[in-house]
């Protein structure tokens, strides 16, 4: 790890914030460098996206005052943040996915020759830049046709060719493979020996320690150290992110599946994606379902939830055949999904906690169409205390919140009403180790309630550690089933990458 220069590029004084009566950043003062990997850490809710959101301008401060280049600032707007060179990768990134690579690096900004865009210059200068960063892409690539990953690359490349001094990574590596974050965390290195100053936030604290040259933590929005990486282990960051030492607790207690099966699908295929499946959940049992991106374990979770039709195969309820014709019919039968993409699939961002969480269940805390403010008040408050948010106010707009925050409200939006089968797409996206075990502590109290959860996971831990089998998927077909007993890590990863299948478990 090089030592970064000790040239400040951003300098904040004081800084608190409000949002709604309550505190989300109190007295912040902190430098960033140039040259520099500066990480945020802290739980969910502690303040790192507020502060990222100022200095990039999205939000205004209450009280306090930046410097940035050496120039004072009560607050900066997002444009005036960008014209001193500050760039952010937000969480949810909205790319054209219609566009090539070339064109998306360049739109806005297309070099014309009396008018005409010349595309050659567009295609030789993104040429350059993916091999001056390492990146095995295209200039003709279609971005929708990328992985998560590959787009978070690319964003970055676009933000790169915009030269910035300052680049804010929110939670950039959620959902990478590990080869993928292996090449992520290579391009982040790349650009700090360029001298650029990246502000990274992530609750992957191996990544952290591994990446970082400087090391802030925060709690309850107040700055509780910022230190050199070097002099911090990950027992201090996580004291200091939680005020005490991490409790050494195992996520998976044992809990007993009864012989009934409750979801059976049989030759279940969906076009060229999903090939000729055949499985059973049994009541009360956690399923994991292992494998690379592209397996297919996602496309199985939207068509098990009525968001796509099989092209052959049938489902099975209970005993019953079932073919969901929409979500909506599915959580009428009992089941329920949280979506790996909250954004598009789980929560309206835009409206408040109590709205997301009682709009799937109106009907059953109305009368004549009127809403029954007491059984209203009753499920928030249940739904915000089962996942340990009971601070929160039902009036709060979600967009305001941190993403592990949005993940847990997400959660809770689908368990509002006890399913029959819950299936969970990256159940800890973005979430902390502290909300990480709450979350599975929940997962683990519904299967002893006799609710079926499959849980879908690019963390290889979180499925050995929860589930009672492990499905491992690849190219759209079944390779191997692993048993409780049988669960090994080197060998669930074997089948991820190198296997031939076996369609039936």
């Amino acid at each position: 790890m090089s030592y970064p220069l000790m040239n400040s590029v951003i300098e904040l004084f004081h800084i608190s914030k409000s949002f709604s009566g309550k505190k989300a950043l109190t007295d912040v003062s902190l430098k960033f460098y140039q040259g520099e990997i500066h990480s945020l850490v802290g739980e969910n809710g502690a303040g790192k996206s507020t502060l990222v959101h100022i200095i990039s301008g999205l939000i205004k401060p209450d009280d306090g005052y930046l410097n940035i280049n050496g120039r004072n600032w009560s607050s900066v707007n997002f444009a005036a943040a960008a014209r001193e060179g500050i760039t952010i990768i937000q969480q949810d990134l909205k790319l054209p996915h219609r566009a090539t690579i070339a064109e998306y690096i360049f739109m806005g900004r297309e070099p014309l020759k009396f008018g005409v865009v010349r595309f050659n210059i567009m295609l030789d200068q993104t040429r350059k830049l993916l091999a001056d960063l390492n990146l095995p892409f295209s200039p003709h690539d279609i971005i929708g046709h990328l992985n998560l990953a590959h787009r978070r690359m690319i964003a970055i490349t676009r933000a790169v060719a915009l030269n910035p001094s300052v680049l804010i990574l929110d939670e950039a590596t959620t959902q990478f493979s590990s080869t993928d974050e292996d090449r992520f965390l290579n391009l982040l290195e790349l650009l700090r020996k360029k001298d650029k100053c990246l502000i990274h936030i992530s609750h992957k604290l191996d990544e952290v320690m591994n990446i970082s040259d400087r090391i802030s933590v925060l709690r309850n929005g107040r700055l509780v150290v910022s230190e050199p990486s070097t002099d911090l282990s990950r027992d201090d960051l996580i004291a200091h992110m939680i005020g005490r030492q991490e409790p050494r607790v195992y996520f998976w207690k044992p809990h007993f599946p009864s012989t009934d099966s409750v979801l059976k699908i049989k030759n279940l295929s969906f076009r060229k994606k999903l090939k000729n499946l055949s499985f059973e959940v049994k009541r009360g049992e956690v399923v994991g379902l292992a494998g690379l991106v592209g397996s297919g374990r996602t496309t199985l979770a939207k068509l098990l939830f009525g968001m796509y039709k099989p092209t052959q195969g049938t489902i099975s309820l209970n005993g019953e055949r079932v073919n969901f014709g929409s979500p909506q019919e599915a959580r009428t039968h009992g089941l329920s999904l949280v979506s790996d993409n909250r954004h598009r699939f789980g929560i309206f961002k835009r409206q408040s906690v109590g709205f997301n969480l009682t709009l799937n269940i109106l009907n059953h805390i109305s009368r004549w169409t009127v809403i029954r403010k007491h059984n209203e008040q009753a499920v928030i408050s249940d739904s915000l205390e089962r996942f340990w948010l009971s601070w929160l106010t039902p009036n709060r707009t979600v967009s305001t919140l941190s993403g592990g925050i949005q993940q847990k409200i997400a959660f809770a939006c689908s368990t509002t009403r006890m399913p029959q089968v819950l299936i969970v797409d990256e159940p800890t996206k973005e979430i902390d180790i502290i909300g990480q075990k709450d979350i599975f502590s929940i997962i683990n109290n519904l299967a002893r309630q006799g609710v079926s959860i499959i849980i879908i996971s690019s963390v290889l831990n979180e499925l050995i550690n929860n589930c009672d089998r492990i499905i491992v998927m690849k190219d759209g077909s079944i390779v191997k089933t692993f048993r409780k007993t049988e669960f090994n890590e080197e060998m669930i990863m074997h089948y991820a990458i190198d296997a031939r299948g076996e369609n039936t478990v």
